[in-house]
Protein backbone atom coordinates (compact mmCIF):
# COMPACT_ATOMS: atom_id res chain seq x y z
CA UNK A 1 0.00 0.00 0.00
CA UNK A 2 1.14 3.75 -0.85
CA UNK A 3 2.12 5.70 1.70
CA UNK A 4 -0.41 8.81 2.91
CA UNK A 5 0.49 12.15 3.24
CA UNK A 6 -1.95 15.22 4.56
CA UNK A 7 -1.38 18.16 3.35
CA UNK A 8 1.16 19.36 5.65
CA UNK A 9 3.64 16.00 5.46
CA UNK A 10 3.39 16.61 1.51
CA UNK A 11 5.02 20.01 2.04
CA UNK A 12 7.21 18.80 4.22
CA UNK A 13 8.55 16.15 1.47
CA UNK A 14 8.80 18.35 -1.58
CA UNK A 15 11.14 20.61 0.71
CA UNK A 16 13.30 17.97 0.91
CA UNK A 17 13.68 16.83 -2.43
CA UNK A 18 13.78 20.53 -4.12
CA UNK A 19 17.13 20.46 -1.28
CA UNK A 20 18.23 17.04 -2.64
CA UNK A 21 18.11 18.18 -5.47
CA UNK A 22 21.17 20.36 -4.73
CA UNK A 23 23.10 17.92 -2.36
CA UNK A 24 25.42 15.64 -3.98
CA UNK A 25 24.79 12.74 -2.12
CA UNK A 26 21.55 11.88 -3.68
CA UNK A 27 20.38 11.46 -7.18
CA UNK A 28 17.79 12.68 -8.86
CA UNK A 29 16.07 9.95 -11.46
CA UNK A 30 13.73 11.38 -13.75
CA UNK A 31 11.46 9.63 -15.93
CA UNK A 32 10.05 5.75 -15.11
CA UNK A 33 12.81 4.45 -17.14
CA UNK A 34 15.81 5.96 -14.94
CA UNK A 35 13.48 4.87 -11.96
CA UNK A 36 13.57 1.11 -13.20
CA UNK A 37 16.72 0.78 -13.93
CA UNK A 38 17.88 2.08 -10.63
CA UNK A 39 15.94 -0.60 -8.98
CA UNK A 40 16.76 -3.11 -10.96
CA UNK A 41 20.45 -2.71 -9.88
CA UNK A 42 19.64 -1.94 -6.20
CA UNK A 43 19.53 1.57 -5.64
CA UNK A 44 18.97 2.75 -2.51
CA UNK A 45 15.53 4.86 -3.40
CA UNK A 46 14.40 7.12 -1.13
CA UNK A 47 11.17 8.50 -2.12
CA UNK A 48 9.49 7.92 -5.32
CA UNK A 49 6.76 10.75 -6.87
CA UNK A 50 3.99 11.27 -9.40
CA UNK A 51 1.77 13.72 -10.32
CA UNK A 52 -0.70 10.41 -11.70
CA UNK A 53 -0.22 7.12 -9.16
CA UNK A 54 -3.01 5.31 -11.18
CA UNK A 55 -0.88 5.94 -14.64
CA UNK A 56 2.03 5.71 -13.64
CA UNK A 57 1.80 1.77 -12.34
CA UNK A 58 -0.61 1.26 -15.63
CA UNK A 59 3.00 2.34 -17.24
CA UNK A 60 5.34 0.43 -15.11
CA UNK A 61 2.54 -2.75 -15.57
CA UNK A 62 3.31 -3.01 -19.54
CA UNK A 63 6.82 -1.96 -19.46
CA UNK A 64 8.74 -2.98 -16.44
CA UNK A 65 6.57 -5.50 -14.46
CA UNK A 66 9.37 -6.20 -12.37
CA UNK A 67 9.56 -3.21 -11.02
CA UNK A 68 5.79 -2.12 -11.05
CA UNK A 69 4.67 -3.82 -6.95
CA UNK A 70 8.16 -2.01 -5.16
CA UNK A 71 6.94 1.71 -7.00
CA UNK A 72 3.04 0.82 -6.37
CA UNK A 73 4.30 0.23 -2.69
CA UNK A 74 6.24 3.84 -2.12
CA UNK A 75 4.76 6.30 -4.78
CA UNK A 76 3.37 9.69 -3.50
CA UNK A 77 0.70 11.17 -5.44
CA UNK A 78 1.16 15.08 -5.55
CA UNK A 79 -0.99 17.81 -6.69
CA UNK A 80 -0.09 19.55 -9.56
CA UNK A 81 1.20 22.58 -7.37
CA UNK A 82 3.81 20.52 -5.65
CA UNK A 83 4.28 18.18 -8.78
CA UNK A 84 5.81 21.70 -10.46
CA UNK A 85 7.68 22.49 -7.42
CA UNK A 86 10.32 18.91 -7.48
CA UNK A 87 9.73 19.17 -11.19
CA UNK A 88 9.61 22.29 -13.12
CA UNK A 89 10.23 20.86 -16.42
CA UNK A 90 8.61 18.35 -18.70
CA UNK A 91 9.28 14.75 -17.99
CA UNK A 92 9.04 11.99 -20.47
CA UNK A 93 7.04 9.96 -17.78
CA UNK A 94 5.19 10.78 -14.59
CA UNK A 95 7.34 9.75 -11.95
CA UNK A 96 10.49 11.28 -10.27
CA UNK A 97 12.57 9.85 -7.83
CA UNK A 98 15.59 10.51 -5.65
CA UNK A 99 18.21 7.85 -4.43
CA UNK A 100 21.36 7.95 -2.72
CA UNK A 101 24.24 8.33 -4.50
CA UNK A 102 26.80 5.71 -4.79
CA UNK A 103 29.93 6.42 -3.07
CA UNK A 104 32.29 5.21 -5.98
CA UNK A 105 35.85 7.12 -5.09
CA UNK A 106 37.77 7.24 -8.53
CA UNK A 107 40.29 4.49 -7.69
CA UNK A 108 37.66 1.97 -7.49
CA UNK A 109 36.65 2.83 -10.62
CA UNK A 110 39.77 2.91 -12.27
CA UNK A 111 40.47 -0.37 -10.79
CA UNK A 112 37.24 -2.23 -11.33
CA UNK A 113 37.33 -5.50 -13.04
CA UNK A 114 37.21 -5.66 -17.13
CA UNK A 115 37.55 -2.35 -19.41
CA UNK A 116 37.01 0.70 -17.67
CA UNK A 117 35.56 3.72 -19.85
CA UNK A 118 37.27 7.25 -18.94
CA UNK A 119 35.79 10.05 -20.49
CA UNK A 120 37.72 13.37 -21.05
CA UNK A 121 36.49 16.64 -20.51
CA UNK A 122 32.32 15.53 -22.23
CA UNK A 123 30.82 18.48 -22.23
CA UNK A 124 27.42 18.19 -23.23
CA UNK A 125 25.61 15.94 -19.85
CA UNK A 126 23.28 14.26 -22.22
CA UNK A 127 26.45 12.50 -24.74
CA UNK A 128 27.97 11.94 -21.44
CA UNK A 129 24.68 9.92 -20.01
CA UNK A 130 24.42 7.93 -23.59
CA UNK A 131 27.86 7.05 -23.37
CA UNK A 132 27.36 5.83 -19.81
CA UNK A 133 24.31 3.97 -20.90
CA UNK A 134 26.61 2.37 -23.85
CA UNK A 135 29.01 1.67 -21.15
CA UNK A 136 26.07 -0.44 -18.95
CA UNK A 137 24.67 -2.14 -21.83
CA UNK A 138 28.23 -3.61 -23.28
CA UNK A 139 29.10 -4.60 -19.54
CA UNK A 140 32.15 -2.19 -19.02
CA UNK A 141 34.10 -2.78 -15.70
CA UNK A 142 32.68 1.21 -15.39
CA UNK A 143 33.31 5.17 -16.48
CA UNK A 144 35.33 7.33 -14.81
CA UNK A 145 34.79 11.05 -16.35
CA UNK A 146 37.61 13.73 -16.13
CA UNK A 147 36.66 17.15 -16.05
CA UNK A 148 33.51 19.31 -14.85
CA UNK A 149 31.06 17.53 -16.35
CA UNK A 150 29.15 15.33 -13.29
CA UNK A 151 28.19 12.19 -14.58
CA UNK A 152 25.23 11.67 -11.48
CA UNK A 153 23.85 15.11 -12.77
CA UNK A 154 19.81 14.60 -13.17
CA UNK A 155 20.82 15.19 -17.08
CA UNK A 156 23.00 13.11 -17.52
CA UNK A 157 21.16 10.28 -15.40
CA UNK A 158 18.16 10.71 -17.18
CA UNK A 159 20.21 9.97 -20.53
CA UNK A 160 21.66 7.22 -19.35
CA UNK A 161 17.92 6.02 -18.13
CA UNK A 162 19.46 5.61 -14.99
CA UNK A 163 21.98 3.03 -15.74
CA UNK A 164 24.55 4.61 -13.33
CA UNK A 165 23.86 2.04 -10.70
CA UNK A 166 24.63 -0.84 -13.16
CA UNK A 167 28.39 0.13 -12.47
CA UNK A 168 31.07 1.88 -11.07
CA UNK A 169 31.03 6.15 -12.10
CA UNK A 170 33.21 8.87 -10.74
CA UNK A 171 34.31 12.30 -11.81
CA UNK A 172 37.52 13.31 -11.07
CA UNK A 173 40.21 15.96 -12.41
CA UNK A 174 43.06 13.53 -13.59
CA UNK A 175 43.49 9.81 -14.49
CA UNK A 176 44.39 8.01 -11.07
CA UNK A 177 47.56 6.03 -11.09
CA UNK A 178 47.70 2.57 -12.61
CA UNK A 179 49.30 -0.49 -14.12
CA UNK A 180 46.60 -0.98 -16.45
CA UNK A 181 46.87 -0.59 -19.99
CA UNK A 182 45.47 2.82 -21.20
CA UNK A 183 44.67 2.54 -24.79
CA UNK A 184 43.51 6.02 -26.28
CA UNK A 185 40.77 6.64 -29.23
CA UNK A 186 42.87 9.49 -31.34
CA UNK A 187 42.84 9.95 -34.74
CA UNK A 188 46.39 9.50 -35.24
CA UNK A 189 46.56 5.83 -33.66
CA UNK A 190 46.74 2.73 -35.51
CA UNK A 191 42.97 1.05 -36.30
CA UNK A 192 40.89 -0.17 -33.94
CA UNK A 193 40.50 -3.54 -35.28
CA UNK A 194 44.46 -4.05 -35.24
CA UNK A 195 44.35 -6.21 -32.82
CA UNK A 196 41.64 -6.68 -29.45
CA UNK A 197 41.53 -4.58 -26.67
CA UNK A 198 42.90 -5.94 -23.73
CA UNK A 199 40.73 -7.09 -21.15
CA UNK A 200 41.13 -4.74 -18.40
CA UNK A 201 41.94 -2.01 -20.49
CA UNK A 202 41.14 1.91 -19.24
CA UNK A 203 39.55 2.49 -22.91
CA UNK A 204 40.28 7.04 -22.83
CA UNK A 205 37.66 9.00 -25.39
CA UNK A 206 38.24 12.46 -25.62
CA UNK A 207 36.09 15.45 -26.74
CA UNK A 208 34.16 15.31 -30.28
CA UNK A 209 35.60 18.13 -31.53
CA UNK A 210 39.61 18.36 -29.76
CA UNK A 211 39.71 14.54 -29.00
CA UNK A 212 42.34 13.56 -26.61
CA UNK A 213 44.41 16.19 -24.47
CA UNK A 214 48.19 15.52 -25.53
CA UNK A 215 48.94 14.76 -22.07
CA UNK A 216 46.71 11.67 -22.05
CA UNK A 217 47.99 11.16 -25.34
CA UNK A 218 51.40 11.10 -24.15
CA UNK A 219 49.94 9.02 -21.20
CA UNK A 220 48.36 6.13 -23.41
CA UNK A 221 50.21 2.64 -23.99
CA UNK A 222 48.61 2.31 -27.60
CA UNK A 223 46.30 4.53 -29.74
CA UNK A 224 43.72 3.54 -31.77
CA UNK A 225 41.91 5.15 -34.54
CA UNK A 226 38.12 4.38 -35.92
CA UNK A 227 38.72 4.43 -39.30
CA UNK A 228 36.04 6.46 -41.19
CA UNK A 229 35.08 7.84 -44.45
CA UNK A 230 37.36 10.56 -45.99
CA UNK A 231 36.03 13.67 -45.25
CA UNK A 232 34.30 12.63 -41.91
CA UNK A 233 36.01 14.57 -39.48
CA UNK A 234 34.46 12.84 -36.00
CA UNK A 235 31.08 10.96 -34.49
CA UNK A 236 29.31 11.35 -31.58
CA UNK A 237 30.94 10.77 -28.23
CA UNK A 238 27.86 7.50 -27.45
CA UNK A 239 28.81 6.23 -30.85
CA UNK A 240 32.70 6.45 -30.39
CA UNK A 241 32.44 4.29 -27.32
CA UNK A 242 30.18 2.00 -28.60
CA UNK A 243 32.17 1.32 -31.47
CA UNK A 244 35.19 0.99 -29.24
CA UNK A 245 33.69 -1.13 -26.61
CA UNK A 246 31.91 -3.46 -29.30
CA UNK A 247 34.86 -3.55 -31.16
CA UNK A 248 35.77 -7.33 -30.39
CA UNK A 249 32.64 -8.69 -28.81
Amino acid sequence: MAPAYDSAEASALVDRVVAWRRDPAWVVLEGAHALKHALRFRAQVEVVLTPDRAALLRLLAALAPDVETRVGTRAVELDATAWRRVAPRELPSPALAVARRPAWTPSQVAAAAGRVLVLEGPRHLGNLGAAVRVAAAADAGGVLVLGDADPWHPTAVRAAAGLQFALPVARTDELPTTDRPVIGLDVGGRPLHAAPLPEDALVVVGTERGGLSPALRARADDLRAIEMRDGVASLNLATAVAVALYADR
